[in-house]
């Protein structure tokens, strides 16, 4: 079957396999490109959301996951911080809704909030939402059903937590929690009625077949907004030194995620400043969204060059949500 007829089938609604992914990466770039605008276009148009981040809580995270410059594990230079205060959120909030953004996500270190800061977080997104024209999400670990409820009555629409990598691959990254801990987790905050924004970060060492079976296992939990990161390596973690991905490997990868994911919102997200010469391109791979700003605690692009790139590739500034 031709790329062309398989793209035709995916609109359709057809599923692809494992080796079906695989083979599709090793397309030609240019019949990729055309596949992956086609698919990202019937669904999409020409949307493009932008999500911005607040490291809600920094450091001394009891996890070892190995990319992580927040595990305590590591010799790492960042400043620690506890959890912000209800009206630290709402400000930063506050200036990302009136410059444009869409969402905007709170993102803590640790394996799981407190009940007392979960309670700090509720009273956050009740006046965000409120208050402000911007969407909440978060990301606060392994939370429990009651977290869920407490958080999605307080206004949260959408839920974060990365499987980071492939199943197979995943004890080469973390071996303090498991990836069917965080999909237990996923579960919960489905059950309670919330979105799942659920994805990995690519370029740890992972093979072809591991990325493909990153986008088949966010196709098993039926992720709602699927974040792709580039691995920044981090000074004093152990994946400081792990050669980086060339354009053309996060191009494919990509284009591969969008054909097993075509009604997910497909986010750029960690690692800007590595492709910022040519992370536009990627919105013809497969890309509709993106992670705005700095990031958790390394620096990302403004808000300003996101909308001035988005215009130049005439893309429609929305909140989008995946399409059902």
């Amino acid at each position: 079957m031709s790329l062309q007829e398989l793209t035709k089938k995916i609109i359709e609604g057809y599923e692809i396999s494992r080796d079906e992914a695989i083979a599709i990466y090793h397309a030609p770039l240019e019949d990729l490109k055309e596949s992956a605008t086609a698919i990202t276009t019937h669904f999409y148009h020409d949307a493009l959301e932008l999500c911005s981040i607040s490291n809600g809580k920094c450091g001394m995270c009891s996890e070892d996951c190995k990319f992580c410059s927040q595990s305590r594990h590591y010799r790492t230079e960042i400043d620690t911080a506890p959890l912000k205060t209800v009206d630290e959120l709402f400000k930063e909030a506050e200036y990302n809704a009136k410059h444009g953004v869409h969402r905007f996500s709170v993102v803590t270190a640790g394996v799981r909030m407190s009940k007392a800061e979960i309670k700090v977080l509720a009273d956050a997104f009740k006046k965000i939402t409120s208050e402000l024209d911007i969407t909440c999400c978060a990301s606060l670990g392994l939370l429990d059903y009651e977290d869920f409820v407490l958080l999605k009555e307080s206004g949260l629409s959408r839920y974060h937590n990365n499987i980071e990598t492939s199943p197979n691959f995943f004890k080469e990254i973390c071996t303090t929690h498991t990836i069917e801990q965080k999909e237990q987790t996923i579960a919960l905050a489905k059950k309670a009625g919330l979105e799942i924004c659920s994805g990995c970060i690519i370029g740890m060492g992972e093979s072809i077949e591991d990325r493909a079976d990153i986008a088949l296992e966010l196709r098993k939990i039926k992720v709602d907004s699927a974040p792709i990161n580039i691995l920044n390596p981090i000074k004093g973690t152990p994946l400081e030194n792990q050669p980086p991905l060339t354009p053309e490997e996060i191009k494919r990868t990509v284009a591969m995620f969008r054909h097993i994911l075509p009604k997910a919102v497909l986010r750029l997200a960690g690692g800007r400043l590595k492709i910022q010469d040519y992370f536009t391109e990627l919105y013809k791979f497969g890309i509709n969204a993106q992670i705005t700003g700095d990031m958790l605690t390394t620096a990302g692009l403004t808000i300003a060059d996101d909308i001035s790139a988005a215009i130049r590739e005439k893309k429609l500034l929305s909140r989008i949500t995946s399409v059902k």
